[in-house]
């Protein structure tokens, strides 16, 4: 296990520390030594051994920590979320070695996060807890792009949350539904029908970066095309790389993310576009 204050022994050197479960297993001294080597090796600490603890950066600690849990060879590898008590940049870069090294171990990894970004970085699988129970478990991309509920879709990063309800036929593979706020008609690829039969009320998700925005020039284009609605702009948010547009279409909020904003102002009339293909229904 690396536990999240890595836990490591302030009387030990950094050998004895990485030793420490193979001295335990009554492992001969000459295959502790060779596997201490090793296993520092792979944390990029060769020569470290002699070292005292105090005199490591809080990153060498964390992979004389790794280091340690690894020595032993285990069957599951447990982190209690081993990087929260690192810098932002020595987080990223160490996380790229961890992931790393499990594959390259072959190791099974039981990784506990509350950092979302990490956990999609690192992890072949993902199960969402919530007050003690699983959410939902599946892929990165599945649990981001296809949410089984209104909670997964929303502490996963950014989401619009759409509470609407089923006018269309239950059978039916394309929904329509109409939104509660707003009153806007959508069009919804239904994958799961039985969770929106019609006239039910259900949620409906989609991504801020899967809303397309542009200037609105006249009514008539404004309403031109599938799930197409006409918006008023209530904030710009500038991230850098990204820009998070508000958007108020006749009640109903919406967050778009976007790469480059075409001159569009706070204030500003426009419409905003809901590709059917990334909308989720995903209960009530």
């Amino acid at each position: 296990m690396v536990f999240q204050n890595y836990a490591l022994f302030p009387h030990l050197n950094v050998f004895e520390n990485v030793a420490f479960g193979l001295r335990a297993r009554h492992h001969p001294s000459a295959e502790v030594k060779e596997r201490v080597e090793s296993a520092l090796s792979l944390v990029q600490l060769p020569g470290y051994g002699r070292r005292r603890i105090e005199e490591l950066s809080g990153g060498q600690q964390q992979r004389v920590a790794i280091a340690r849990a690894i020595s032993i060879e285990p069957a599951l590898l447990l982190f209690d979320e081993p990087l929260s008590n690192l810098d932002v940049a020595l987080r990223e870069e160490t996380r790229e070695e961890l992931r790393e090294l499990v594959a390259r171990l072959k190791l099974t990894a039981v990784y506990v996060t509350h950092d979302q970004e990490e956990a999609f970085a690192l992890c072949d699988r993902i199960s969402l807890m919530n007050k003690g129970r699983i959410m939902q478990t599946g892929a990165p991309r599945e649990l981001y792009e296809h949410p089984s509920q209104p909670f997964v879709a929303s502490f996963l990063a950014r989401n619009n949350l759409v509470e609407a309800r089923r006018l269309s036929a239950s059978h039916e593979t394309t929904a329509r539904v109409f939104t509660i706020d707003g009153g806007h008609t959508l069009e919804v690829p239904v994958r799961r029908s039985e969770l929106a039969p019609i006239n039910q009320n259900c949620t409906l998700s989609i991504r801020p970066e899967h809303l397309s925005i542009s200037k609105a020039t006249n009514a008539q284009e404004a309403h031109a095309g599938t799930n197409i609605l006409s918006a008023t702009v209530r904030a710009i948010n500038f991230n850098g790389a990204t820009t998070t547009v508000k958007l108020d279409a006749n009640g109903l909020a919406l967050e778009a993310l976007v790469l480059q904003l075409d001159s569009l102002a706070v204030g500003d009339a426009c419409t905003v576009r809901l590709p059917p293909e990334r909308i989720n229904i995903i209960g009530s």
